[in-house]
């Protein structure tokens, strides 16, 4: 993929992020944004994945109506990037002959809430050292884990349910309008089942 259809993809993907944490504000910690980064990491590799969880954050973390982020937003950033290492292992065991509409959804559901899981736990931790600085213990960490576990409750069912509906849809339509044959087949991991019930290797 040469670097106008990288930088396109970034671009498309960052924007479809932000637009839709906007649109989603009102519903505290549920987003479409997860589901991109794992979808773009998914489709394209873990550096696009990266870079797409990596923007979102940063230009999020600046303009959100909710406020400036300030020294969370690292770790925002951090924990962002999860969804795109998640991403990018699934689609070295599941490949990329999937389908919108299979068992894989429940699969790929299921990862992204427990991506929401580490994604509320590495920012509590985050919110909890910066209340505390270097008198942080374990007890004070669980305290802000269980003060958040309503919007942990939330954050993880929305992702289950969105990354269910709209990951495979999102990772098969990008493939198709972006994928390049010859780099997809290079990809295949070999003799996996994919979403199609089939084997992997030297589909096309």
């Amino acid at each position: 993929m040469n670097n106008t259809r990288r930088i396109t993809l970034i671009a498309i993907f960052t924007s479809l992020a932000i637009a839709t944490d906007y649109a989603m504000t009102p519903i505290y910690n549920v987003k479409l944004e997860f589901t991109l980064v794992f979808a773009s990491a998914y489709a394209f590799g873990f550096k696009i994945g990266a870079t797409i969880a990596i923007l979102t954050e940063l230009i999020w973390g600046i303009i959100s109506p909710n406020g400036f982020g300030g020294l969370i937003i690292p770790f925002l950033v951090g924990a962002n990037i999860i969804y795109a290492l998640a991403g990018w292992s699934a689609s070295n065991v599941w490949g990329y002959q999937i389908k919108p509409v299979s068992e894989l959804n429940i699969f790929f559901g299921s990862i992204m809430a427990i991506c929401a899981f580490l994604w509320d736990s590495f920012t509590n931790f985050g919110t909890a050292l910066l209340d505390f600085g270097l008198r942080i213990t374990v007890t004070k960490f669980l305290a802000i884990e269980a003060f958040g576990i309503y919007f942990m409750i939330s954050h993880e069912l929305g992702d289950f349910i969105i990354g269910s509906a709209l990951a495979p849809m999102i990772i098969t339509y990008f493939l198709r309008v972006f994928g390049r044959e010859g780099e997809l087949s290079s990809r295949k991991p070999q003799g996996i089942l994919t979403g199609s019930g089939v084997s992997g290797v030297n589909q096309g």
